[in-house]
């Protein structure tokens, strides 16, 4: 049966998740288990914590890296240092046991997690100097996450007014970390525990693409910020 291994370091700290699909099940529903899950402290930066978590991972299922057959990763929106840790991460791995490897968005990942039939979901990223990366999805009714706004960079006062088109529109994501006191009390938001990408999530979803046979190129792999860099900013300004 073939075995995921999922990293997700989109912030500062993050998870990663070890899973098996008997790779016969529909891509929307692949019959795929989640062998363990490890969430990476807190109060250190990824770059400090992904390997050792990952040793223990695949410790505590008895797995040896030869066995991978694919690794998901989030690729972004995502925070400058947590993406690059996690995306060069994967990019290394795959290559070096031979695994396919699989990128899935902030967006997709935080949406697919949210219990069904929620309707309109409106996933916010930080993307700092009080903006954010938003994105508007929905779950169908036969499971699928399906884009209704493309991501955009937008000030977080205009975040609220991005879907006022909807109703019963459920705000969710990482920005919320931040900005969950700023949020206008008519709108919904969702449970704290649904704001972040979660790595077993990805690695579920990873299982879909597998079951359609659809896989990513190692090599033209890249992270997804939620902005340029200062310098990328500053250079084009000129």
């Amino acid at each position: 049966m073939p075995k995921i291994l999922a990293l997700e370091t989109t912030e500062k700290f993050g998870s990663v998740a070890l899973l098996k699909s008997r790779g016969d099940g529909a891509a929307q529903s692949p019959d795929v288990s989640v062998l363990a899950e490890i969430e990476l402290p807190k109060d250190q930066r990824s770059s400090q914590t992904l390997h050792p978590a990952l040793q223990t991972l695949f410790e505590a299922t008895q797995t040896s890296p030869e066995e991978i057959d694919t690794v998901a990763v989030v690729v972004g929106p995502g925070s400058f240092t947590g993406l690059r840790v996690g995306v060069t991460a994967a990019k290394v791995f795959a290559y070096t046991v031979g695994a396919k490897v699989i990128a899935l968005d902030t967006f997709q990942t935080v949406a697919a997690a949210l219990p069904t039939q929620v309707g309109v979901i409106s996933v916010g990223v930080d993307a700092q100097r009080g903006e954010v990366v938003a994105a508007l999805l929905r779950q169908t009714a036969d499971g699928k996450i399906e884009t209704v706004k493309k991501p955009e960079l937008i000030a977080v006062a205009d975040w609220w007014n991005h879907a006022e088109q909807y109703e019963h529109v459920l705000f969710t994501g990482p920005a919320l970390e931040r900005w969950h006191a700023k949020v206008p009390p008519h709108l919904i938001q969702a449970e704290e525990s649904y704001w972040f990408p979660k790595a077993a999530q990805a690695g579920i979803l990873a299982a879909g693409r597998l079951a359609s046979e659809q896989s990513d190129d190692v090599w033209s792999l890249l992270p997804i910020y939620s902005r340029l860099s200062a310098a990328e900013e500053k250079r084009n300004a000129m």
